[in-house]
C-alpha cells in the first residue's frame, strides 16, 4: 500500500512515458532541422546514414534503442556496402554499351524520349521537380522501411529482403553489363549540373561524386526500383488506398528520364529487378521455406 507523500508509481510511469514519446519527437525533428540548415549552408546532400540516425535518435527514446539497432543492421550494411562496391565499378567493369539503349527506346517509341522532354517541354518548374523527385533516391526507401519496422515488423523484415535482393542484383549488372546514361550516349542536357550553375554551388555534382561515382551504371535504374518496391509493399498492406503512392514512382521516373539520367528501358530494367525480388521474397522463400519444414 503507497504511503503518504510517496509518488504514484503508476503515474510516474505514464508521466515518464509520455516524456519520452515527447523527446522521441522532439530531439529527431530539432536534429532533421540542424541537418537541414547544415547542409543548405555547405551545399552538400545528406546520406542515408544521416537519416537512419534521426529515426535511432527517435527509437532511442522509446525504449527501443537496442531493437532498432539489432533489426537495423541488415539495411545499414546495404547501404554501406552498395556505397563501396559501386565506387570500385567503374575501375572494373567492361566494355559500357551506347547504342544498346538508344536503339531499344527507338524501337518503342520511334525516338528518343529524353531528347524529345528536354526539347519540347524543358522548363525550370520541371527542372526543379524534377531535381526533387530525383533527390529522393536514398531518403525515401529509408522511411518507408522505418514505417514497416515500426507497424509492419514482419513486413519489414521481407521488404529489406527485397531490398538487397533487388539492389545486389542491380550491382552484378552493372559488373557485367555497363550501361551509358542518355547525357553520354545522345548528348542529353545533364539537367541536374544546370542546376548547380543556377544555384551558384556543386551541390548535385558533389552527389553525384559522393554516391554515385561510376557514371556508367545506367541499367537497371535503382531510381525505378526502388520506388516500385515501395509501391508493391504499400499495396500489399494498403490494397486500393495505397493508390497516391504510386505519385512516388511515376514522379521518380518522369525525372530520370527528362534529367538525361536514364533512357526508358534503364526503367522498365528497374521495375523488373524489383518485381522479381518481390516476387521471390514473398512466394518462392515462403514456399522453399515451408517445403523444407516439411521434410
Amino acid at each position: 500500500m503507497r504511503e503518504e507523500g510517496e509518488p504514484d508509481s503508476d503515474f510516474k510511469w505514464k508521466f515518464d512515458h509520455r516524456f519520452s514519446r515527447i523527446l522521441g519527437i522532439a530531439f529527431p525533428a530539432i536534429y532533421a532541422s540542424v541537418l537541414f540548415v547544415f547542409f543548405l549552408v555547405r551545399n552538400v546532400f545528406p546520406g542515408p546514414e544521416f537519416v537512419i540516425l534521426c529515426f535511432f535518435i527517435y527509437a532511442a527514446y522509446n525504449r527501443r534503442s537496442w531493437h532498432f539497432v539489432k533489426d537495423w543492421v541488415p539495411l545499414v550494411t546495404l547501404f554501406l556496402s552498395y556505397e563501396a562496391m559501386y565506387g570500385i565499378m567503374d575501375n572494373i567493369s567492361g566494355i559500357v554499351h551506347v547504342s544498346e539503349p538508344v536503339s531499344a527506346d527507338f524501337q518503342m517509341f520511334g525516338l528518343i524520349p529524353t531528347l524529345v522532354l528536354q526539347q519540347l517541354y524543358r522548363s525550370p518548374i520541371l527542372d526543379y521537380m524534377g531535381a526533387f523527385f530525383y533527390s529522393l533516391h536514398f531518403i525515401i526507401p529509408t522511411a518507408f522501411g522505418f514505417m514497416l519496422w515500426k507497424f509492419y515488423p514482419k513486413n519489414y523484415w521481407r521488404y529489406s529482403l527485397a531490398l538487397a535482393i533487388s539492389t545486389y542484383s542491380a550491382l552484378v549488372t552493372f559488373l557485367v553489363y555497363p550501361v551509358a546514361p542518355p547525357w553520354f550516349g545522345v548528348n542529353a542536357t545533364r539537367i541536374l549540373f544546370s542546376l548547380d550553375h543556377n544555384l551558384g554551388a556543386p551541390v548535385y555534382r558533389t552527389i553525384f561524386d559522393y554516391f554515385q561515382p561510376n557514371p556508367f551504371a545506367a541499367f537497371p535504374s535503382l531510381h525505378a526500383t526502388y520506388p516500385w518496391l515501395i509501391s508493391l509493399y504499400a499495396f500489399k498492406l494498403g490494397k486500393t488506398k495505397a493508390l497516391p503512392v504510386l505519385l512516388l514512382p511515376l514522379g521518380v521516373w518522369f525525372s530520370a528520364v527528362y534529367l538525361g539520367e536514364h533512357y526508358v528501358v534503364d526503367l522498365i530494367g528497374g521495375v523488373i529487378y524489383a518485381s522479381l525480388a518481390f516476387l521471390i521474397t514473398e512466394n518462392l522463400i515462403p514456399r522453399l521455406l515451408s517445403i523444407r519444414s516439411t521434410h
